[in-house]
């Protein structure tokens, strides 16, 4: 899995392909201490590259919600296809999904790429 951010002035999209597992997660959650630190509190993981999701795995995702919760930050979720999408939902996650919203309209058009 790849993991990228793309800063805009408001929001960090954070942009995912592939499949998601356990090491892929202690990547993001990696790079969200990073965005947090940085003092970037609006982030939108985008999803519409991810491929799978196991069960497990959105249930530890869980966490990164609350980790950006705990610094007073506010995460969700765009580009899911209805697949991801069920799985998060099983998850519990529902309430950060914004799956029939593009991520472009989550953030603000000045875009500036960041790697991870």
């Amino acid at each position: 899995m790849t993991i990228r951010s793309t800063l805009t002035e408001q929001t960090a999209v954070v942009e995912m392909a592939g499949n998601m597992a356990a090491i892929d997660l202690s990547r993001l959650h990696s790079h969200l201490i990073d965005l947090l630190s940085a003092r970037r509190k609006a982030i939108v993981l985008d999803f519409r590259a991810v491929e799978h999701v196991s069960y497990q795995d959105a249930f530890h995702l869980a966490r990164e919600f609350e980790l950006v919760r705990s610094h007073n930050g506010n995460m969700r979720v765009a580009g899911l296809s209805p697949y991801v999408r069920d799985i998060l939902v099983f998850a519990g996650l529902s309430d950060f999904l914004d799956a029939n919203r593009p991520v472009s309209a989550m953030s603000d058009p000045a875009r500036t790429p960041q790697a991870s």
